[in-house]
């Protein structure tokens, strides 16, 4: 953890608060017709994941494949977002951005934990939380139909308690 920076990597927790609150509340009023997933809501918790990850890989200057890793997933939210908004993107750009968003999310997460940049359970939680996403962002959803919802509660309550643990672990160091 040596190599993070502490206000940044809180700063980063809070954007993951942000985005897995969001993620959640847009999940709740969906079940009461309120919204649905593709709603602003999401929107703007994508583009609040997308930033944590940014912060996070600014704030990683140890390891080079973790921060180019980092910032692949962090264009790939804000991408997804944009998508979501209405934003018209170009035929293979939104695959691409899923794609992004996984791996390198997934890969910078393990790299980070393996060059104890993070460690503890946050370096778990964020681990587990990008493996969901990546599940949820890469599998058609006719595959995870049975099962989307869960994915969905496990990726915003994922990203809820990788940013209270980020903040929270954080806090405790000062």
């Amino acid at each position: 953890m040596a190599a993070i920076s502490r206000s940044r990597r809180s700063t980063a927790g809070f954007a993951f608060i942000a985005g897995g609150a969001l993620i959640l509340i847009a999940l709740l009023l969906g079940f009461a017709g309120v919204g649905v997933f593709g709603s602003w809501l999401t929107v703007i918790a994508y583009l609040a994941i997308g930033v944590g990850f940014l912060i996070v890989a600014i704030a990683s200057v140890a390891n080079v494949i973790a921060r180019i890793a980092l910032v692949v997933a962090a264009v790939g939210w804000l991408l997804i977002a944009l998508g979501l908004a209405g934003l018209p993107l170009p035929a293979p750009l939104p695959l691409i951005a899923a794609i992004a968003a996984a791996l390198g999310g997934v890969i910078g997460s393990i790299v980070l934990y393996t060059g104890k940049e993070i460690t503890d359970r946050s370096a778990i939680a964020f681990i587990v939380t990008t493996i969901a996403a990546a599940i949820y962002l890469l599998l058609p959803a006719e595959s995870i139909a049975a099962i989307a919802v869960l994915l969905v509660l496990v990726v915003g309550a994922g990203f809820l308690i990788t940013g209270i643990l980020f903040h929270w672990v954080q806090r405790s160091r000062r």
